[in-house]
């Protein structure tokens, strides 16, 4: 009976006040009983729940918890003396911590009368934790790999919640096979998971994105922060078996709610989407790709640099200024899968990867281009694309240290073994939520890794997500991935299964993909233009709008900044007389001849040194030394050439042995 336990008798030693802040100890939010009797009768039976002594458990520091395990080990008694050779410790000190566990009720103390010294004093844990706390340890991350199946193949229908069975509809005298065979079939458990309240799927879904693996506290934070109680919401879930509130021993109790093996596989294909805020309309429900968007845009930011240049604040960053002109100037692809993120330039990416390129430097307080980038800007935007790429996948890589305005801080470079991961996924999915993604790497990356410690789960799971966004975001941004808002389900694009998988693009575009308005507005459907023309247009005309249907407008400049980006505008008339259903007009033919054969291009040199000669054959015998050697940028006359500035001591060196006479004006 309860009554002839220690645990009975040591509590009815107490008066009801007593009782009651043992009560309020242990969180018991109601006390139990009407009566002294049964009031302890009842709190002896929260005792024994095993939800409430595990939340004692995870209180205690890892002395209280060596203490404890070394006596729950030794057969639920052990002296004071022993104790205290065991966590070495003198016993002073040992009791001060004892009394801490005698205060919450888990051990009793027996004095020894025989001796002065209290050395022999005797403590025990009273005989129903004796069988309940388990003091195993979590090997190979055992833990975290619970299998509903494992667990309960030797179970009998008694031993199971009433809640589960009730769910799945168990009958009386049924096998547990049959019961586990019904209760884990992919139509109930998405049955199960829709009849969750909006906070318990959310909740859910919150250990999903933690790879399935929680620390408790970390949890029982995120409930109260969102106004739930974790009492109400974790036995819920546990009773129907979507998760399970485990613990350990390591150094102390380790408090984890985990997801079994077989609700996470469940997951994996049927993931909990958040829901979607009242009044979405069906048109913001979208599916977005950025095609070749942000190479033409790297493109775009060279030339907008050589035209009108970049000047930098005091602090060394991008004046808002320019944030707000380059933006203008730069087509916008889709960079909002993540809405956490801040506002996000698109200069403050591009510019990072020219200083890969090693197109650009700062001077003063200039952000200017080094080299010629005639050459890269003529390079087929394919070509540009797998150059990008390659330089972003080798950034983390290399040892440098540019000046903050060359590194993407907001969105920092991936690493390569997290973005091929996260591809890997998407391949093999077909289409993929974003919360599965998280699941999968964080649990393959970092809870079963031979490094894992849960102490720093929280931090070491802060600098692995912030691995995974980027990677997501970058494969988006290059146009590689296709996203399906408001869910953010992901899948290869047309262009990332032409990188990836190099299967062929669509390069033909129908005839009648496109119709030319008199006033030159051009409409474009993305479902009959290829890739490359809708590419093409956006780097001759200026992209007005997107609804389903492209509308482009050609204008002077426009066509004109196309040619400066490097573009054939034969390969552009091509397009056009090949998409287009009527002749080109001929006032078109006229337009763009004339436009393409007249741009008013005017190059200023800064870093150039101007060289001159009286007369004419003195250049000549220079030039003969020097022509083939690159020095030498450009020939203005017969006795004047302008020649790179870093090479002007070479020059007078060449100069001194042909016996010319030097004049330096500096």
């Amino acid at each position: 009976m309860s009554q002839e336990t220690v645990l009975y008798q040591e509590l009815e030693k107490l008066d009801l006040n007593e009782i009651k802040k043992i009560a309020s100890l242990w969180n018991i939010q109601k006390i139990p009983g009407k009566d002294k009797k049964s009031t302890i009768l009842g709190l002896m039976e929260t005792f024994q729940n095993e939800f409430y002594l595990k939340g004692i458990l995870e209180k205690f520091t890892p002395l209280q918890v060596n203490i404890l395990t070394s006596i729950l080990k030794n057969k639920g008694v052990m002296t004071l003396g022993e104790i205290s050779r065991k966590v070495n410790i003198p016993p002073i000190n040992v009791e001060m911590e004892l009394n801490v566990l005698r205060k919450y009720y888990l051990l009793y103390q027996r004095k020894n009368r025989e001796r002065l010294t209290n050395n022999l004093d005797k403590y025990h844990t009273y005989d129903e934790y004796l069988r309940l706390i388990k003091v195993e340890t979590n090997p190979k991350g055992e833990k975290f790999k619970f299998s509903i199946e494992k667990a309960l193949h030797k179970a009998t229908l008694a031993e199971l919640p009433e809640e589960w069975k009730e769910a799945v509809g168990a009958k009386k005298g049924e096998h547990i096979e049959t019961f586990l065979k019904n209760a884990l079939d992919a139509e109930f458990l998405q049955k199960l998971i829709d009849e969750l309240s909006d906070f318990d799927k959310d909740v859910l879904h919150q250990i999903y994105i933690h790879g399935g693996v929680i620390e408790a506290d970390t949890i029982r934070n995120y409930i109260t922060v969102n106004r739930g109680r974790f009492e109400q919401t974790i036995p819920h879930l546990t009773s129907l078996y979507l998760v399970r509130d485990l613990y350990y021993v390591e150094d102390k109790f380790i408090r984890v709610i985990v997801i079994p093996k077989e609700i996470l596989d469940h997951l994996q294909f049927s993931p909990i989407l958040p829901p979607v805020k009242k009044g979405t309309r069906v048109r913001q429900e979208k599916i977005s790709a950025n095609g070749l968007d942000f190479f033409l845009n790297v493109k775009k930011l060279i030339s907008y640099i050589s035209r009108k240049g970049l000047n930098l604040a005091k602090s060394g960053k991008i004046k808002q200024a320019d944030h707000k002109r380059t933006e203008t100037e730069l087509l916008s692809p889709d960079i909002e899968i993540f809405p956490e993120k801040s506002q996000v330039y698109q200069i403050e990416l591009i510019l990072p990867i020219l200083k890969l390129l090693g197109y650009v430097d700062i001077k003063g307080e200039n952000v200017i281009l080094v080299q010629d980038t005639d050459e890269f800007l003529k390079k087929d935007i394919f070509e540009i694309m797998k150059l990008v790429i390659h330089e972003v996948n080798e950034a983390r890589t290399r040892r440098l240290n540019p000046a903050e305005v060359f590194t993407a801080t907001e969105v920092p470079f991936y690493e390569k073994g997290i973005l091929d991961k996260t591809v890997k996924l998407i391949m093999a999915h077909g289409k993929i939520n974003t919360s599965v993604i998280f699941s999968h790497i964080i649990r393959d990356h970092l809870v079963f890794s031979p490094t894992f410690q849960i102490k720093t789960y929280e931090e070491d799971l802060a600098d692995l997500r912030k691995e995974i966004i980027s990677a997501i975001f970058y494969l988006q941004l290059f146009g590689l991935i296709e996203v399906e808002y408001p869910q953010r389900n992901l899948s290869l694009s047309e262009l990332g299964a032409h990188y990836f998988n190099h299967e062929a693009l669509v390069t033909v575009t129908e005839k009648g993909g496109i119709t030319i308005n008199p006033d030159f507005s051009i409409i474009a459907f993305p479902d009959r233009v290829s890739l490359h023309g809708i590419h093409l247009l956006k780097a001759f005309c200026e992209l007005k709008d997107y609804d389903r249907v492209y509308t482009f407008l050609l204008t002077k400049d426009s066509f004109q900044l196309g040619i400066l980006l490097g573009y054939d505008k034969e390969t552009f008339i091509h397009f056009l007389r090949e998409s287009s259903k009527a002749e080109l007009a001929q006032n078109l033919l006229f337009l763009l001849d004339d436009w393409g054969n007249n741009l008013p291009i005017v190059t200023i040199t800064e870093d150039s040194v101007l060289l001159r000669t009286k007369d004419s054959q003195v250049m000549e015998l220079l030039l003969g030394q020097i022509k083939g050697k690159k020095f030498v940028l450009e020939e203005v006359s017969p006795t004047g050439i302008i020649i790179e500035k870093s090479k002007v001591m070479e020059v007078i060196a060449i100069s001194e042995k042909l016996n010319m006479i030097i004049r330096l004006n500096r």
